[in-house]
């Protein structure tokens, strides 16, 4: 049946691109109460209803988000060569990833991410395909907390800590079959950016998971 495909589905998410590179390495699938109704085999409107414009609708097992709102970010001077311009960064990276998510449209989060952050760029790509072919995804928002101050060894190269808020990241095929990652184990959520200014702006180069 449709709930044995689902536990198919979920099972073999090791074989299907994760969430993102920082969730793969400690995401584990499997159902999310949330999603114990079967989503829709079409992609419908979330709520069960086309949202009014202007009024956003968080994606749910009937469809995507709705009417996801444009973060007005990054800040300006966000791409001075500073810890202020290098949080700004940050931010409009996170920001923009959240919406990409939601919308499958990560051109403003690649802004931010540099060509050898390949894993993420993969990711981002993944995502974008999964919308294109009708399907869309639940969750999957993140917050980051800094954890202390941003440092470097060479003067170029910057290194900043932070814990990683998220619950879950369901990926929803316009067949109905979905996988599931759900962040149950809250002890591997601390990690760190690498950045660098490139002479224009920063990018961010890589993101892993770390000891606390």
């Amino acid at each position: 049946g449709q709930q044995a495909n689902n536990e198919a589905a979920a099972a073999s998410a090791s074989s299907t691109a994760a969430p993102s590179e920082s969730a793969s390495a400690s995401a584990a699938a499997s159902e999310s109460p949330s999603a114990s109704a079967t989503p829709s085999t079409v992609r419908g409107y979330s709520g069960g209803s086309k949202a009014p414009d202007g009024e956003y609708r968080p994606a749910d097992k009937y469809g995507p988000a709705q009417n996801v709102p444009k973060p007005n970010v990054p800040e300006d001077g966000y791409n001075e060569k500073s810890l202020e311009g290098m949080r700004k960064t940050l931010d409009a990276w996170i920001q923009w990833g959240n919406y990409g998510i939601q919308t499958g449209d990560y051109t403003k989060a690649r802004e931010f991410t540099s060509r050898n952050f390949t894993s993420e760029l993969e990711a981002y790509e993944s995502v974008e395909n999964l919308y294109k072919r009708g399907g869309w995804v639940i969750d999957g928002i993140e917050k980051f907390t800094a954890d202390g101050s941003p440092w470097s060894e060479d003067g170029e190269t910057y290194f900043w800590k932070a814990y990683r808020g998220w619950n879950q990241e369901i990926h929803v095929e316009p067949s109905g079959k979905w996988t599931a990652w759900d962040n149950d184990d809250k002890t591997n959520d601390t990690f760190k950016f690498e950045m660098k200014h490139n002479g224009k702006k920063w990018e961010i180069i890589s993101c892993e998971e770390v000891d606390d």
